[in-house]
């Protein structure tokens, strides 16, 4: 099967796994676990947005045998470097360790283990091997890691995956430095008050860092405070937007200019009192930075009115 017909046969299982309670939706998951062992057919798949419609379904309420079966789906379209490589841009590491932490049946176990090996075995950059693994840690994979080392598993495979993360991950985050960590927590959107947050010290040496790559970081951080819908991780977004302000000198203007300040502001009257006194303390920190700056520009102009003053009174007394 090629060109126009596949095309149109892979659009029509994608938009049979979107149909809520549709009864075939096992069948439909079964011929794509039986397509996407062609390589061809993977491409395919992910080119009519495959890989979002599993995630979308994963993400909702489904039974063990659709998570296994479209995580099934996940782990062969690994098997492709290129697509390895792209996978958690999609946000498939934190999707899968929220089923990892819930899961009860070994055979979802299991294959979510063998995608998470897959994605730190097979891209061939070695640096996004090392950002998947990093990745892991930041959706707590490594936790989930350990409580499943003492449970007891007949399937090898399952015990041989555990160890072999759990070694990739450790090493991975034994290098890291303290932005390094941030970076990873900030691009995984699971935002909490880990110690670099509330640190003076990381912020004064860090904060210029959030401009890097067209001020990436700040734009998630944006995003995340326009859509999600987690409290804790609005509060810890709210906050770092405004120690990014505080200190970095033209903080406020870009935030403006990316239109983060308006979004902070409208979390004033959110339903939630965290997140209320995170804005709040955002915008005075915006507030504060703008008197400071007036106040920096009315001493500079009041040095020069001295200065021209001073020169005057001299010229006239000469005179």
């Amino acid at each position: 099967m090629d060109g126009t017909d596949l095309h149109f046969y892979l659009t029509w299982l994608k938009d049979q796994l979107k149909i809520q309670s549709n009864e075939y939706t096992q069948s439909v998951a079964r011929c794509l676990q039986m397509m996407l062992r062609i390589d061809e057919y993977r491409l395919a798949f992910v080119a009519v947005d495959g890989i979002s419609t599993l995630l979308y379904v994963l993400k909702g309420k489904v039974n063990f045998q659709i998570q296994y079966q479209l995580t099934f789906c996940l782990w062969v379209l690994t098997f492709n470097p290129m697509l390895a490589e792209k996978m958690n841009k999609f946000g498939v590491i934190p999707a899968l360790s929220d089923i990892l932490n819930e899961s009860v049946k070994e055979k979802v176990t299991r294959i979510i283990l063998a995608v998470f090996r897959n994605l730190v075995e097979k891209p061939d950059n070695n640096e996004i091997c090392c950002n998947n693994a990093i990745a892991m840690v930041q959706s707590k994979v490594l936790k989930h890691l350990d409580i499943l080392q003492g449970r007891k598993f007949d399937d090898q495979d399952i015990v041989e995956d555990i160890q072999f993360l759990t070694d990739k991950l450790q090493s991975s985050i034994q290098d890291l430095s303290s932005f390094d960590e941030y970076s990873t927590e900030v691009k995984s959107g699971r935002l909490e008050w880990s110690p670099v947050h509330k640190s003076d010290k990381f912020w004064h040496e860090n904060a210029a860092h959030l401009n890097e790559r067209n001020y990436e970081l700040l734009k998630i951080l944006i995003h995340l405070l326009e859509s999600s819908h987690d409290p804790l991780v609005l509060m810890v977004a709210a906050h770092d937007i405004g120690e990014y302000v505080r200190h970095y000198p033209r903080g406020k203007h870009v935030l403006e200019q990316l239109g983060g300040k308006q979004i902070v502001m409208q979390h004033l009257s959110h339903e939630d009192t965290g997140v209320r006194y995170e804005a709040l303390l955002a915008v005075q920190k915006l507030m504060v930075h703008n008197w400071e700056y007036l106040g920096k520009q009315l001493e500079k102009e009041t040095s020069t009115s001295s200065s021209i003053l001073g020169k005057t009174s001299t010229i006239s007394a000469k005179a």
